[in-house]
């Protein structure tokens, strides 16, 4: 796999970066059918089809044909490259605190001529209904203050021998047992915020793993489990901590 970012999934040329055409703020770079991409947050342009090929699934035809809940979708980059990469269906969802959701996703759907769920809610208590063959959960772990709670409720989310994919940042600490680096109001991690904080920011972090808490979580929850390689785990000089994991259900 190369370390360039491809846009196959998207057919697009990557032209101008453009201002948002809606007014609000968007989290990543996202591309339209004119080769015209939005302008993100982040410094580095390229910085989610970074990511999108650290999962390893476009190629691969991992999501062709598979129903697709993308947790905590944002502006729904990864819902739309989901589609483009021939998922059967994606259900997109976030709690109603981020700016610009769900208007910034349901543009981009538009444009696209896509068709994604589009939930405002809680995927810990939201009745889906139904359970999924791919869940994408990029950029989340670590908003979660009880992870546990999490992993089991997602694993709940999908049908057995479904996939988990997990991106999070990690803890550089380094130690042959699982520690999760957790927010704290009496010591200082480097978690980067403190208790008191969370409640005041509207981008809460809570926890940083390291890889035997992930695969320890994995295991505990009856998942097997694989760190992906490549691009994945040194993405940016902005994030040299960021990991990504592939959990597989297990059959009961």
């Amino acid at each position: 796999m190369s370390d360039q970012p491809t846009s196959d999934f998207f057919q697009s040329s990557l032209g101008a970066v453009i201002e948002s055409p809606n007014g609000t703020r968007w989290w990543h770079h996202m591309p339209l059918p004119d080769g015209s991409r939005i302008r993100g947050v982040n410094p580095d342009l390229d910085y989610q089809y970074k990511k999108w090929e650290a999962l390893q699934i476009s190629n691969a035809g991992g999501l062709v044909g598979k129903s697709v809940l993308d947790v905590g979708a944002n502006d729904g980059f990864y819902s739309l490259a989901a589609f483009k990469s021939g998922a059967a269906s994606v259900t997109a969802i976030n709690s109603d605190d981020w700016d610009g959701y769900p208007q910034n996703l349901q543009y981009a759907a538009d444009a696209w001529g896509m068709r994604p769920e589009i939930l405002t809610a809680d995927f810990r208590d939201h009745d889906f209904g139904r359970a999924f063959d791919v869940i994408l959960f990029l950029g989340v772990l670590y908003h979660l203050e009880d992870v546990f709670t999490g992993i089991k409720r997602l694993r709940s989310l999908l049908n057995p021998g479904g996939v988990l994919y997990i991106e999070t940042q990690m803890t550089p600490i380094q130690c042959d047992r699982p520690i999760f680096e957790n927010a704290s109001d009496v010591y200082p991690t480097r978690v980067g915020q403190s208790k008191k904080e969370l409640h005041r920011a509207g981008l809460s972090n809570y926890l940083l793993p390291n890889e035997h808490a992930m695969r320890n979580l994995a295991y505990s929850y009856d998942f097997s489990y694989e760190r992906l390689e490549g691009p994945s785990n040194r993405l940016t000089p902005q994030n040299p901590d960021r990991q990504f994991f592939k959990f597989i259900r297990l059959d009961d």
